[in-house]
């Protein structure tokens, strides 16, 4: 009777054993299954669209001549002038008198009435000088949505989309009548320097329609926006 028992006890346990180990094998897989699930919803969630920059250009007015100083007036001396000394006046000694001559007349030629009548030639006047016409000439501003340009939107960083940075830059850019950039610099930031130096960097490389005065090209300062929006 012991020995059927004892049979019995251990048979029992290996039973309880192996169902402990189906649950735990069980619950691992159903642990792999939720981990898999996750990593699914997680590479469904798509990134937010990007909207490409847009690019506007805003006119520059010349700046103005500045006058040239006035001249500083030269204040008068404060000290007084010295008045000037009397000289003791000589003594005039007798002159003999001279002796007179009769006087002798001069002929003169008579003057013509008309000879006095003509007046003396005027000097001739100049004309006023006319403006240049160049300087009357309207200007053009430049351009930069010309089809044949092509010009590449500038590209907007990895960081900053995951950041969610977004921002406007304005840009004064120096435009030769060739079209090219002569020189470029941040007017004002969008707050985050990686757009800053994302359009400092495609805007240079940039081609441009120059200004213009009249039909000749001339250079030209003029301010870029550049602006980074995205979409969620």
């Amino acid at each position: 009777m012991n020995t059927q028992s004892v049979s019995m006890s251990f048979s029992l346990n290996i039973h309880s054993q192996k169902l402990i180990n189906t649950l735990t094998f069980a619950a691992v897989l159903l642990l792999h299954a939720l981990g898999l699930v996750w990593a699914a919803q997680q590479l469904s969630i798509t990134e937010p669209a990007i909207t490409p920059p847009s690019v506007v250009g805003v006119l520059v007015a010349p700046e103005p001549v500045p006058a040239p100083p006035l001249p500083k007036a030269v204040p008068p001396s404060s000290k007084p002038e010295p008045k000037p000394v009397p000289k003791p006046k000589p003594v005039a000694k007798p002159t003999p008198e001279p002796k007179t001559e009769p006087a002798r007349e001069v002929a003169s030629e008579p003057v013509s009435p008309a000879a006095a009548s003509v007046p003396a030639p005027a000097a001739p006047s100049m004309p006023p000088a006319s403006p240049a016409p160049e300087a009357l000439a309207p200007v053009t501003p430049p351009r930069t949505d010309a089809a044949h340009l092509n010009n590449p939107a500038p590209q907007y960083p990895a960081l900053s989309r995951r950041l969610g940075e977004q921002g406007r830059v304005l840009l004064d850019v120096y435009i030769l009548p060739n079209g090219n950039v002569g020189e470029i610099k941040l007017n004002q930031s969008s707050g985050f320097p990686r757009l800053d130096n994302a359009a400092l960097q495609a805007v240079k490389t940039w081609k441009y329609v120059p200004a213009k005065r009249g039909d000749k090209p001339i250079p030209f300062w003029y301010v870029q926006p550049v602006s980074f929006v995205l979409n969620n």
